[in-house]
């Protein structure tokens, strides 16, 4: 596995593309498009070179006294939204996308300058800063300790689990399964060998029907259960004791990044490739 580049930055961090799409949508800004990769573009659209330019460019002051082109972003009101994304998460010319964007967020501004650094974590759930293992193990105590916390509350309420485990075949389910990256940690520190998920997008820890990481699982695993009599009572319980995360994670300097949890625990166990 290649070294990450961002290990060696003014921050050092790691980072790994969760498909969030925020780096698509989340502010406005540029994208520079260089000259040469208009072609491509273009045919990877479905347009020709002046169609593809009139619909997906646009031409900004490049701070030298010169131009360069970027790609346009739709009104204020769709949030900064790339013209070429479809849905949520999905480039409409990936294969052919400028290097502007192959290269986010490794950009030279994030690497050397702090402050550009924090506005690229802000906007990319899947850029983490590497904490200590002092403060690695500081936090750890504190969430286990929280944890504990979580369940004897919802064991208060006498919840009825009837062990079917849809909840965690997301797809049948039709929801997802989100966490902090803090917890994503804690869960692949306490068990770092799952095996591969048995299906995309599916937690790996979820095997032959029954959860294999119970005392790691997250605080949204902890807090759903599938009976709507219980929903509003979790669902604000919930939004408690993460906020208490949030404490837990500002006290260590943990990084706030909050994302899929299938796949922030897939960016953090580094499995060889054997596709």
């Amino acid at each position: 596995m290649s070294a990450d580049p961002g290990t060696t930055a003014a921050v050092p961090f790691r980072w790994s593309c969760l498909r969030s799409g925020r780096c698509c949508t989340v502010g406005r800004g540029q994208v520079r498009v260089e000259p040469d990769e208009v072609p491509a573009l273009a045919a990877a659209a479905g347009l020709t070179v002046e169609a593809f330019t009139a619909q997906h460019l646009r031409t900004l002051p490049d701070g030298a006294g010169g131009t360069l082109l970027s790609l346009r972003e739709r009104d204020e009101g769709q949030g900064g939204r790339c013209t070429l994304l479809e849905g949520s998460n999905s480039c409409s010319v990936y294969e052919a996308r400028p290097e502007h964007c192959r290269t986010f967020p490794y950009w030279r501004g994030v690497l050397e300058d702090p402050e550009a650094f924090e506005r690229a974590r802000a906007v990319c759930p899947g850029i983490r800063v590497e904490p200590s293992p002092e403060a690695r193990a500081a936090a750890f105590a504190e969430l286990e300790a929280l944890y504990e916390e979580v369940d004897e509350w919802v064991a208060g309420g006498r919840p009825v689990c009837l062990a079917r485990g849809v909840c965690c075949r997301f797809e049948e389910a039709g929801h997802e399964l989100w966490a902090t990256a803090l917890e994503a940690d804690y869960c692949a520190a306490r068990h770092p060998e799952p095996p591969r998920p048995e299906a995309p997008g599916r937690c790996a820890f979820h095997v032959e029907g029954r959860c294999t990481a119970r005392e790691g699982r997250p605080l949204g695993c902890r807090t759903y259960f599938c009976h709507d009599g219980y929903r509003d009572a979790l669902e604000a319980g919930h939004e408690r004791f993460l906020a208490r995360i949030r404490e837990i994670e500002a006290r260590h300097g943990y990084a706030s990044a909050y994302g899929r949890f299938p796949e922030l625990l897939e960016a953090r166990l580094d499995r060889e490739d054997v596709s």
